[in-house]
């Protein structure tokens, strides 16, 4: 008997295409202290690779696999490469100039020469903050977009500072006007890593997000967590002011991810889209909260 199979039976057989390996990159042109999102797509499990010599954290994302890294201040114009591992081809990016601001500052004199036993507090307070950062590891500790803080800009990322004597130095965050004693707080979800009294920086908390991503806080007049506490998006972590080198009460937010501090601003723009991980839950179990819906 002759057998006859239909349309949709064979279609039944027939195997679904997997889709070819895809790499998108955010922003398409880069500037030195740019933070760039890579994403890959039609692919199994998590890609490795590298930019600028840094290795790439990829996270789970509603689409594929996303990574975040730092156009460090001092890349010069260029075409960089981002060199993936397996089945994902490599992807060229542009490096544009970019000629940041410079303004003048004037702050007391021990502020801006310290002594010989400040300068070495300073290179502590620095080094314990990258370190802090640097426990952003593994999976993201937030399913939510980053939420920038409000206020006017006051200063931007990157802008050089000549203080007093002419001593200068370049700004690695984002400052914003706030009130004194307003309240500050966590831009997403994730870890209390290092809170400190600094020289420079004044009262600050550190967070750790995940996927290698930490958020700075500085100038705090009042400190309202404590290390090793898990906090939610919105969440209280201190009240503004003018602690450490300031000209005035404002909030100075700083973002690290891997291979350096980047632009807030422009951090603020990527299309970070993670997906809720089963890890990421049982962290949050393993630590005591702190909602930004309980103030």
């Amino acid at each position: 008997m002759t057998r006859f199979i239909s349309l949709a039976a064979l279609l039944a057989l027939t195997s679904v295409a997997i889709a070819d390996p895809k790499v998108t990159v955010q922003p398409a042109t880069v500037h030195p202290g740019d933070p760039v999102l890579v994403t890959v797509t039609g692919v199994k499990t998590a890609p490795k690779g590298k930019a600028l010599g840094t290795p790439l954290r990829f996270f789970n994302a509603k689409r594929g696999y996303q990574a975040v890294f730092a156009v460090p201040l001092d890349t010069k114009p260029e075409i960089i490469t981002i060199d993936l591992e397996g089945p994902a081809k490599a992807v060229s990016l542009e490096v544009d100039d970019l000629t940041f601001p410079e303004t003048s500052i004037v702050v007391e004199d021990e502020l801006a020469n310290p002594d010989k036993a400040d300068r070495d507090r300073i290179d502590s307070d620095n080094k314990a903050i990258i370190d802090a950062a640097l426990e952003s590891k593994d999976q993201p500790l937030f399913t939510r977009p980053f939420r920038r803080p409000p206020g006017e800009v006051t200063s931007t990322f990157g802008e050089w500072r000549t203080f007093n004597d002419g001593h200068k130095s370049q700004h690695l965050g984002l400052d914003l006007f706030a009130k004194e004693g307003s309240k500050v707080k966590a831009i997403n979800a994730g870890t209390v890593v290092l809170v400190r009294d600094s020289f420079l920086a004044g009262n600050l908390v550190v967070i750790a997000h995940g996927a290698g991503i930490a958020s700075a806080y500085y100038h705090l007049s009042k400190v309202l967590v404590a290390e090793g506490e898990r906090v939610e998006q919105g969440a209280e972590l201190g009240l503004a002011g003018h602690t450490g080198r300031t000209t005035g009460p404002h909030l100075h937010l700083s973002v690290r991810v891997p291979g350096g501090f980047i632009d807030p601003a422009a951090f603020f723009r990527l299309a970070l889209a993670p997906t809720t991980l089963a890890n990421a839950r049982e962290d949050q179990t393993k630590r005591p909260r702190r909602s930004g819906l309980e103030r």
